[in-house]
């Protein structure tokens, strides 16, 4: 691959399974946000690396939790380290005065090429620019999940069930109601969402399948409620979740987590990522020791930067 002529094209990515770094899901979020995408693909076209850019400002992936190299499995460093060094040298030249990241996959996922990419973007120049923590929870029976919170989640579990509350899968003709759940929590943490609610529909219905709306549901009100995008048939992601602010003592989300573990033990899913607890590097005890009471695992996540 040494001299390989590698040359960005005006496309979005690769289809492959993960579902950040896929054709279509590139596709939608750049139209979505008027952003234009360049890809790097190595001379066989076997893997690529695709940015979306808007004002001098490049990300890969386009958006979404993470991203990382276009390919339907492993890819020699050589190749690997042959786009990083196209994709630099573009953001240099024909992009000047751009600054760019690459937002790695958690240490958990199984990406083949993470090291790979990593180590390129470390010789090509790139700098580290956060050190996130990330938790997630490898899946099992959902009675293994209860078995191991401790006594005081379990006694809110019992509670909860004895309330009435009960988890529930919604189809998205029914699950605005849970967005506005995860809405009222996160703005009385002062957390604006990221995306309305028409945005987060028209996700769904562009890729059927993908994206799952569960709530925890008591005498028809929403007490807490998930958006789950399913990344890969082994890896689901929780883009959002949260408890309704007036429930907030009852703990309506230790059930949620725990028809979630369900849900992804019923299909074979060997990993729920939960997300992020930091903020610019920076750790949120408090989430993370919620996290870690449900049974969370941390793993690394890191972005690398290029600057002009």
């Amino acid at each position: 691959m040494a001299g390989a002529a590698l040359r960005p094209a005006e496309d979005a990515g690769l289809e492959v399974e993960t579902l950040f770094v896929t054709r279509a899901f590139n596709a939608f979020q750049a139209q979505a946000q008027g952003k234009r995408i360049v890809t790097f693909r190595t001379p066989d076209g076997a893997a690529g690396l695709s940015f979306g850019g808007r004002d001098g400002l490049w990300a890969s992936p386009v958006t979404g939790a993470f991203g990382g190299l276009a390919a339907p499995g492993a890819v020699a460093a050589g190749q690997v380290a042959a786009v990083v060094a196209a994709a630099t040298a573009w953001l240099r030249e024909a992009a000047q005065g751009a600054r760019a990241a690459v937002r790695l996959p958690p240490d958990v996922f199984p990406d083949p090429n993470a090291g790979a990419l990593e180590n390129a973007l470390f010789q090509a120049g790139w700098r580290l620019g956060d050190a996130d923590l990330n938790h997630h929870l490898p899946v099992t029976a959902p009675e293994t999940f209860v078995q191991a919170l401790g006594e005081t989640r379990r006694k809110e579990l019992r509670r909860l069930g004895r309330s009435g509350a009960a988890f529930a899968s919604r189809p998205l003709a029914e699950a605005e109601p849970i967005y506005r759940a995860i809405a009222r929590n996160r703005e009385a943490r002062g957390f604006p969402m990221t995306m309305a609610w028409p945005q987060v529909a028209a996700l769904a219905r562009a890729f059927p399948g993908r994206a799952g709306f569960h709530a925890v549901e008591r005498a028809g009100a929403t007490l807490a409620g998930a958006v789950v995008l399913h990344v890969t048939d082994a890896y689901r992601y929780v883009f959002y979740w949260g408890e309704d602010p007036q429930v907030r003592r009852e703990s309506p989300v230790v059930l949620l987590a725990e028809g979630l573990m369900g849900l992804c033990h019923r299909d074979g899913v060997a990993v729920l990522d939960i997300g992020t607890s930091t903020e610019g590097s920076r750790s949120n005890l408090g989430l993370i020791a919620f996290k870690e009471s449900l049974g969370c695992r941390a793993s690394a996540k890191r972005t690398w930067v290029l600057e002009p």
